[in-house]
């Protein structure tokens, strides 16, 4: 496989994604743009600036690059977060010409790209994806968002980067659990539209936990190769694009009752995905084999497919508010069989109820 390539996102503002790109490399691809930029404000956490910042800093050594560091956790998602990138960024001189970089794993891309998003307007933004959760899936599609204590994700903007710059080693030192959050995606991929990506996950799990490197490439082109194609199949989230949403709105339930502590996305996502398939197998839409086959694969990374939170009545209350619900219709991402899935929008409160009281200890 070829260590770098680069794949083309299409979407009224298309923009690249460069994979297995080193992260000094990023200013000298500015400068081939011939952007005129008066200032780079890069947003990152202590741990991957501790890691990683010298490096990306080096690459910029002919901009004015300032940094802002956030704490680490889904909590700094949130209004109070913005308000204070908004001070920070405004005693730094960050104006309408300035490039904000984000630089870290999920909540950075989304804080970061949200900030930019509403920041004077809107001022340009490129993805710099350090987890694999990051790098296969939310810096890609344009998607930036904070949180409200009524739902995950709820104020939010569709702002295209202008690039997604990606180096693969920067995985190296990613803890197992931020990697989990990751593979959570990658089977969720998978499972909705790559069949042989969901047995090429089964076929080399042990060499996937064990970190190497090839197989964790391939893993990550062809995750993302996933939802670059439904993102230029729907860039606004009408339609198709909403597969990518298999298992999120159990995750995401899963989230807001337990206020974004002590469950990581990948695992409200891989508690979901379980729920999922289990109303689905109920629908007869999946066989009993690959119910199995999925809660499997799963557990096979380590992957919670079930958890103690609450009642089934209570997650589903939060699921009133999901994003994809219209009219106070309920609609739902269910998998068809391993490799296609489908929006159903007839599932009853019984249904779901029964999913939930599958999943909870």
């Amino acid at each position: 496989m070829v260590n770098r390539q680069r794949i083309e996102v299409a979407s009224n503002r298309p923009y690249p994604v460069f994979l297995g790109v080193p992260l000094e490399g990023l200013g000298d691809y500015l400068k081939t743009r011939s952007l005129t930029v008066d200032n780079i404000l890069v947003i990152s956490t202590p741990n991957v600036a501790d890691r990683y910042l010298d490096r990306l800093l080096a690459g910029l050594k002919d901009f004015k690059a300032d940094f802002i560091s956030v704490p680490d956790g889904e909590e700094q998602k949130s209004l109070d977060r913005i308000d204070l990138l908004t001070s920070e960024a405004v005693s730094l001189g960050i104006d309408r010409s300035s490039l904000v970089i984000a630089f870290g794993g999920g909540v950075i891309g989304d804080l970061a790209g949200f900030f930019a998003s509403i920041y004077m307007r809107g001022i340009r933004l490129i993805q710099v994806p350090t987890t694999l959760l990051a790098q296969v899936d939310s810096s890609i599609g344009g998607k930036v968002a904070v949180n409200h204590s009524a739902g995950k994700n709820l104020l939010g903007a569709f702002y295209p980067p202008l690039a997604v710059w990606t180096d693969f080693t920067t995985l190296e030192t990613l803890p197992w659990s931020e990697f989990q959050n990751g593979l959570a995606e990658t089977i969720k991929h998978a499972l909705i539209a790559d069949y042989e990506l969901f047995s090429y996950l089964e076929k080399y799990t042990e060499e996937i936990k064990q970190g190497n490197s090839a197989v964790w490439r391939e893993m990550v082109t062809r995750s993302l190769a996933v939802k670059v194609k439904k993102v230029a199949e729907d860039e606004l989230e009408q339609g198709a694009r909403a597969l990518l949403n298999l298992g999120h709105s159990f995750g995401h339930a899963l989230e807001t009752e337990l206020e974004y502590k002590g469950i990581t996305h990948g695992q409200g996502v891989s508690v979901g995905l379980a729920a999922a398939a289990c109303l689905a197998q109920g629908r007869g839409m999946l066989t009993l084999a690959e119910l199995n086959r999925i809660t499997g694969l799963l557990q096979g990374f380590g992957l919670m497919t079930r958890i103690k939170a609450g009642t089934a009545e209570r997650l589903l209350q939060h699921m009133q508010t999901d994003k994809k619900n219209k009219a106070g219709q309920k609609i739902l991402i269910l998998p068809k069989g391993i490799g296609q899935a489908m929006i159903v929008k007839d599932c009853t409160d019984q249904e779901i109820i029964a999913a939930w009281q599958g999943v909870l200890q």
